[in-house]
C-alpha cells in the first residue's frame, strides 16, 4: 500500500448544480443544498443574475453553462451578448444555433461572443428537432427552460445521442421537481404552464471529481469519500464497476466510498460512450496495471475542452508509456514498473482533467511540472488541497 490517504466531502456536481441554478431562476424560491466554488457553477450563478432587457452575460470557458444560459436568455425578450472562451466557440454549436431558430429567436457568432436577439419563444407549428449527434447539452438545456411555457413544447430527438445517459439525468431531476412530460414514439412532449412541486434540491458530490480522488487511492495508498451518492444518475458513477473490475478494494456503505490500492491493479476494456470524462484519468490508471487496457467508443473526445485522446498520448509519450491511438480511444500497454521521470514539463491545454490525469502521474513519481495548473479550477478548485500536492 502507498502514503497516500484521503478522506472528505466532494464538492457538489457541477453538471447537477448548474441544471439547478437554471431550475431556480425560474422559481426563486427553491432552496439548493450543495456546494462549489468552481468556475463553471459560478458563471452559471453570476451569470443568471445578468439577464435583462439587454444582457452581457460571461459564460467563460464552459459549454454546459454557455448552451444552458443562451437557452436561458432567450426565454427574456431582448438582445443578450454571451461571452466565452474562444476555443469554446470553435467547438460545434451548430445544433444550438438549429434549436434556438426553431424557437423563433436570431442568433449570430462573431469572435468570442454569441449574440441572442429574441422576443420570447415562438410557438412551433410542429415538434422541434433537437440535434444529440454532437452533444445532449442541447436537449437539457430545452427542456431545464420548458417551465411556465404558455403552449405544449413537443421535440424529437435525432441523429447518434451522444452523452445520453447525461440527459436521462436532467430529465430525471426535472420528473423529481415537479415537471410533468410525456414520452411520444420519437421525443417527448411538456405540456403548457408547468411548476415545480419541491421547496428544496440536495446537490450531490461531483463522480468526475470523485473518481480522481477514488483513483489515486487506488493507485497510491486509500481515498474515502464521505459523501458518496448511492443513487446517484451521474454517468460517472460506473467508475465504481470499473475500479472493482481492476482490482482495487472497494467498499460501498451508508454514504461512504472507500478505495485501496491492490496489490495487483488489472488491465480492463472500458466502453466509454456515456462517461466520457471518466477517459483521461481512467487512461493514467491503465498505464500502472499489469497487461493490456482498451478504452473505446469515445470518438466525442476529440471535441472536448480540449482532443484528449491526443493530449493523453502526449502525456503517456511523456513518461514512456506504450499505447496506440484510436479514433474513438486508446489501447494501453500498462506497466506496473514505470521508469520514473525527472524534470518534465506537461501541457495540459487548459484541460482541467489533463490536470488531474497529470497530477495522478506526479502522485505517483514522476517529476512532472505542470503548466497552468489553475485550469483546474473550472471543475475542481479544491483539488491541490484534496491531493496533497504542488502543481
Amino acid at each position: 500500500m502507498g502514503n497516500f490517504r484521503f478522506r472528505g466531502d466532494i464538492p457538489g456536481s457541477k453538471s447537477v448544480f448548474n441544471r439547478a441554478l437554471i431550475v431556480q431562476s425560474y422559481f426563486p424560491v427553491l432552496d439548493l443544498r450543495g456546494f462549489s466554488e468552481c468556475d463553471d457553477v459560478r458563471h452559471m450563478r453570476e451569470g443568471l443574475k445578468d439577464i435583462r432587457d439587454r444582457s452581457r452575460i460571461d459564460c467563460g470557458e464552459g459549454g454546459t453553462t454557455f448552451r444552458f444560459m443562451a437557452l436561458r436568455a432567450s426565454r427574456h425578450r431582448g438582445v443578450h451578448i454571451l461571452e466565452a472562451a474562444t476555443r469554446l466557440l470553435e467547438r460545434p454549436q451548430k445544433g444550438l444555433l438549429d434549436l434556438l431558430n426553431q424557437l423563433g429567436v436570431q442568433t449570430h457568432i462573431k469572435r468570442n461572443e454569441l449574440y441572442v436577439i429574441s422576443e420570447g419563444w415562438k410557438r412551433p407549428r410542429g415538434p422541434i428537432f433537437v440535434d444529440t449527434s454532437e452533444s445532449s447539452q442541447y436537449a437539457s438545456a430545452l427542456v431545464l427552460n420548458a417551465w411556465l411555457l404558455d403552449f405544449d413544447l413537443e421535440f424529437e430527438l435525432v441523429g447518434d445521442r451522444v452523452s445520453e445517459s447525461y440527459f436521462d439525468l436532467t430529465m430525471k431531476m426535472l420528473r423529481y421537481l415537479g415537471m410533468r412530460y410525456q414520452k411520444t414514439p420519437k421525443g417527448y412532449l411538456i405540456p403548457a404552464g408547468q411548476r415545480i412541486e419541491k421547496l428544496q434540491y440536495d446537490i450531490e458530490a461531483d463522480l468526475s471529481s470523485g473518481f480522481t480522488m477514488a483513483a489515486a487511492g487506488a493507485l497510491a495508498g486509500e481515498s474515502v469519500i464521505t459523501n458518496f451518492p448511492l443513487q446517484s444518475q451521474q454517468p460517472d458513477k460506473v467508475f465504481v464497476d470499473i475500479l472493482k473490475r481492476m482490482g482495487a478494494e472497494v467498499e460501498l456503505s451508508e454514504n461512504t466510498l472507500r478505495v485501496v490500492k491492490p496489490t495487483i491493479l488489472k488491465s480492463v476494456d472500458c466502453d466509454l460512450y456515456q462517461s466520457p470524462d471518466l477517459f483521461p484519468v481512467l487512461a493514467v490508471l491503465c498505464s500502472w496495471a499489469e497487461g493490456t487496457s482498451k478504452l473505446y467508443n469515445a470518438p466525442h473526445l476529440v471535441k472536448k475542452e480540449s482532443n484528449r485522446i491526443q493530449r493523453v498520448s502526449d502525456l503517456l509519450s511523456l513518461v514512456g508509456v506504450r499505447h496506440e491511438i484510436l479514433p474513438d480511444g486508446m489501447i494501453i500497454h500498462g506497466d506496473p514498473q514505470q521508469k520514473l521521470v525527472k524534470k518534465v514539463s506537461f501541457n495540459p491545454d487548459k484541460d482541467h482533467r489533463m490536470v488531474m490525469a497529470a497530477s495522478l502521474m506526479k502522485l505517483k513519481g514522476h517529476g512532472i511540472t505542470i503548466e497552468e495548473p489553475q485550469a483546474i479550477n473550472k471543475s475542481f478548485p479544491e483539488f491541490w488541497e484534496m491531493i496533497g500536492l504542488q502543481p
